[in-house]
């Protein structure tokens, strides 16, 4: 899911000596979309396999030829930097998991992310007030809910479902990585990545990963403004208020339990009468800030 780490984790990788992993392609984005369809009247696929398929040509080549498009692109990549290996990182891939596990699944190692549902919330109003929108693939969600909080919670929840799924279909070459444990056990986790993908046996990448402070391509370019891994993004959702907490819990705890986060608790809320005096005091401070000013 955006907004879960996928940065830093990327950034990591990148400073591995057999590894590339650029900056967000959305190449296996598009590829997803461009096998998007439709079925028609009685059963047609309208769509680019339905009609490949039509003219003459195997559902397996045109698979084929799409995956080696992608996957072009991203060896010529690792060769201009001299690695063998190359990392494909772009966080809304998320929301294309079944086109990306048609295209992809047999032919590449997964690593992936999830994060805690209610710092993602967070994390991703803070990342929508920046861009001042929504990223595409949000809107569907923000439509539905009238509360955005609400809708980043839903989506979160519906993503990190279909992750943690696609991992135990595909146990040989997926992994789940929590982003919590990259912060609090960072050379743990990772060589326990490495080691997942074939690449273990290395040391200090982490450290050669902060040396590095140019930023290469597109992401979290927050992740570039620290010199170590830290926990500084870790909780933040605890600042929310308790009625806001309320309304999200329904929707987050099923995964975080499933996950394993423990559930959130709701403490207590504000009544009406509370809120307003609440309401009322801020406003007095503020107006009394700004005659000061």
């Amino acid at each position: 899911m955006p907004r879960s780490g996928t940065t830093l984790l990327r950034r990591i990788l990148d400073a591995h000596p057999n590894i590339c992993a650029p900056g967000e392609t959305f190449l296996l984005r598009a590829t997803s979309r461009f096998l998007e369809s439709e079925h028609i009247a009685y059963g047609i696929e309208y769509g680019v396999l339905g009609g490949l398929t039509a003219v003459g040509f195997a559902k397996d080549d045109i698979l084929d030829g799409v995956r080696r498009l992608a996957f072009g692109f991203l060896e010529e990549a690792a060769r201009r930097q001299g690695k063998t290996r190359w990392v494909s990182k772009t966080a809304v891939d998320s929301f294309y998991i079944p086109a990306i596990e048609m295209l992809y699944g047999q032919h590449a190692y997964f690593i992936c992310m999830v994060r805690h549902g209610l710092d993602v919330v967070c994390s991703l109003k803070e990342f929508s007030d920046e861009i001042e929108g929504y990223l595409a693939e949000l809107w569907p969600y923000v439509r539905e809910y009238r509360r955005p909080i609400e809708a980043f919670a839903h989506a979160w929840a519906d993503i990190t479902r279909q992750l943690m799924e696609f991992v135990a279909r595909h146990p040989q070459n997926a992994i789940l990585c929590r982003y919590e444990d990259l912060i609090a056990k960072p050379e743990e986790t990772i060589l326990q990545l490495l080691n997942f993908v074939g690449e273990g046996g290395r040391s200090g990448v982490i450290d050669a990963a902060f040396e590095k402070k140019e930023v290469v391509g597109l992401g979290d370019w927050k992740t570039y403004s620290k010199g170590k891994v830290t926990a500084d993004s870790v909780g933040r959702w605890k600042s929310l208020s308790g009625n806001t907490i309320a309304r999200l819990v329904p929707i987050v705890n099923p995964i975080l339990e499933a996950s394993g986060y423990p559930v959130v608790t709701v403490g207590k809320t504000l009544s009406g009468p509370e809120a307003m005096r609440l309401y009322e005091l801020s406003m007095m401070f503020k107006s009394r800030q700004t005659k000061q000013e």
